[in-house]
């Protein structure tokens, strides 16, 4: 049966021979593998913790005994020969269980052994007893024991392979296909160091790559989880019932389909299934995980919670699941664990949409223990509800000034379409919304209302998307917040791409002022993505834009003082026209507009927040220059 890779930072392979039978007494899977130190036979000092501490790829000890463990010792040396000594991208150790020194020596003169052996020390003494030979550990970064083979034949049979998989779990993707085709040239299964191979190409996202593996092998699992990569739903599920009766894995893959076709029950279904077949860990692991997804979904947010626990409980190294637990954990409203998770996600691997969400919960949490600024929220969301209870009694004979240029204001939204795809990562579409969020309010021209304040208020007027559809409400909502647009975020399907959707609703008018679309498989990253939307919005939106606004004092020409500012987007430079109306423009006996009448060009030579002091370059001859005389920038 096909394995999936492992994704792992430390491997440990342990050889070990002991006389007689005894309680087994080596770290099993999930606990953790003791440190120890010792000196080997070029008298040089061997410290697991110091190895571990070096970050290689792959830390490999072998225990052993002069009489056993031959066939570990010369797939080894495979991995020494390709990615050991100078490269140290693998470390290897070997333990010499119950020999001295020359009889180590000789064994490893006769096996050519390049790696570092050292004779068994009272710290190691913590391995023992075994029951049989060899035993073969594999093991995490912080050193917890993740996989246990016990004996010979199968259990060393595709070590190499094995390695293989840890590589490509931990995101080594070109070392892992290294390792794949030395597995092949070993002599392990080829099925399954081809799968390795296919799978690593798929990660890498060399979709014809991973293809031509897999069909090299007729593996209906990877052919149908490339097609679920490429969008084709109905193609990974028809491939996948091709697959054996007891092939987990393509289960897996069918209910994963399932799910990104919006077909929730019968995703779960497959998925149950999925994990009652025989299947190694992480292939376990990746259908717990998908199942707790599809819960998370349906809004089951604690068995969403629970499934994804269960999945790192099989699989510790399984990111996915981590990440999912913390998306689920910050929708339970419980930071501080989803913080202490997506920590521990971290820690395993470098994973941007962990480091994003972890990075806006702590902030979220930094935020929350602010207690001044809490007092202030608190007072904010009060008199807020006042002005949109006095706004609502007022309706909408309220006077506008329907000429000045408003700050650009920006207030997100509930949409009242809810997610609208699957994402197989939990979280997605709220760390894109923060991202944007995050990005529009670092540009000095845009301020975003906070989050908290705004999500505080909409509970206070009991106001949920459905509500938020009505122009009347954004029209209060936005004189409320001195919001000049809200914003709505929407996800959405285009073919096999995944569409994010910006609709900015004007909130003098309630009519759209713009739309943005964004493929995400247009961007190799999540912060690309949304940067690109936000320069996108910003250039529209602020620069695209022509500021008015009246003269607020005219006293000085040298200082003539405007009501708009720098939170409207005036510079240092601009040029603004001074204007007044003038003449008629008539049409079937009708006045249809006016003429604008130039008083003068000003232009910009200090910025305040608010406003701006300007100097007067040009003037028409007789023109005194007013309060409340309009001013415009000259069309573009």
């Amino acid at each position: 049966m096909f394995r999936r890779p492992a994704t792992l930072m430390v491997v440990c392979a342990l050889s070990l021979t002991l006389c007689g039978a005894a309680a087994w007494a080596v770290p099993l899977k999930g606990e953790t593998v003791p440190s120890f130190k010792a000196v080997d036979l070029a008298q040089n000092p061997v410290d697991l913790d110091a190895i571990v501490a070096a970050k290689p790829d792959l830390i490999i000890l072998f225990f052993f005994t002069t009489r056993s463990g031959e066939e570990v010792a010369a797939k080894l040396r495979r991995l020494e020969r390709l990615y050991g000594g100078d490269k140290g991208r693998i470390r290897i150790v070997g333990v010499g269980w119950k020999d001295n020194e020359a009889a180590l020596k000789k064994y490893a003169e006769e096996l050519r052994i390049d790696y570092q052996i050292v004779q068994k020390t009272p710290e190691l003494e913590r391995y023992a007893p075994v029951p049989t030979l060899p035993v073969t550990l594999v093991v995490t970064s912080q050193k917890t024991v993740l996989n246990a083979l016990s004996g010979s034949g199968d259990a060393e049979a595709d070590l190499i392979n094995d390695i293989a998989e840890s590589l490509l779990r931990a995101g080594k993707t070109k070392e892992a296909r290294a390792v794949a085709e030395e597995a092949i040239d070993a002599g392990e299964t080829e099925k399954d160091a081809r799968n390795t191979m296919g799978f690593a190409f798929e990660a890498e996202g060399k979709l014809d790559e991973a293809e031509k593996e897999f069909g090299r092998i007729d593996s209906k699992e990877g052919l149908a989880s490339v097609a679920l990569r490429r969008g084709k739903y109905d193609k990974a599920i028809a491939i996948a019932d091709e697959a054996s009766p007891d092939n987990g894995y393509a289960a897996t893959v069918k209910g994963k389909a399932l799910a990104q076709s919006g077909k929730l029950d019968e995703a779960a279904a497959a998925l149950e299934t999925a994990i009652g077949q025989n299947a190694n860990d992480w292939q376990k692991s990746e259908a717990v995980n998908s199942l707790g997804r599809v819960k998370h979904e349906q809004g089951d947010t604690d068995g969403a919670v629970e499934q994804y626990r269960a999945a790192v409980a099989i699989d510790p190294l399984n990111v996915t699941a981590l990440s999912n637990e913390g998306a689920a954990l910050r929708d339970q409203g419980d930071l501080e664990a989803a913080a202490s998770v997506l920590e521990k996600a971290q820690s395993l691997r470098d994973d941007e949409l962990v480091a994003t969400m972890l990075q806006q919960i702590q902030r979220e949490m930094s935020e929350a223990n602010d207690v001044k600024r809490g007092e202030l929220v608190r007072a904010q969301i009060a008199d807020l509800r006042e002005r949109y209870e006095a706004l609502k009694a007022a309706g909408k004979d309220q006077a506008i000034d329907d000429w000045t240029s408003p700050p650009v204001v920006l207030a997100f939204l509930p949409s009242a379409q809810g997610q609208g795809v699957f994402f197989e990562r939990a979280g997605t579409g709220v760390v894109l919304r923060r991202e944007l969020e995050a990005r529009l309010q670092a540009n000095d021209t845009v301020r975003v209302v906070e989050r908290e304040v705004l999500d505080k208020l909409l509970q206070e007027l009991q106001l949920g998307a459905s509500e938020l559809t009505s122009p009347d409400t954004q029209l209060q909502l936005g004189k409320v917040l001195s919001a000049r647009m809200l914003g709505f975020v929407d996800f959405g399907r285009l073919g096999s791409d995944t569409m994010m959707y910006l609709r900015l609703i004007d909130t003098e008018t309630t009519q759209m002022a713009a739309q943005f679309t964004q493929s995400l498989s247009d961007y190799a990253d999540l912060r690309s993505l949304v940067d690109a939307l936000a320069l996108d919005v910003i250039a529209k939106v602020v620069n695209g834009r022509q500021l008015k606004g009246l003269i607020a004092d005219a006293a000085d020409e040298n200082a003539v003082i405007i009501n708009i500012g720098a939170q409207h987007g005036v510079v240092v430079g601009q040029a603004y026209e001074a204007i007044e109306k003038g003449a008629p423009i008539e049409a079937g006996g009708k006045t249809i507009a006016y003429r604008e009448k130039k008083l003068a060009i000003l232009e910009v030579t200090e910025v305040e927040d608010r406003y701006a002091i300007c100097k007067v370059v040009k003037k028409q001859t007789g023109v005194t220059l007013a309060k409340d005389i309009k001013i415009k920038q000259p069309k573009k």
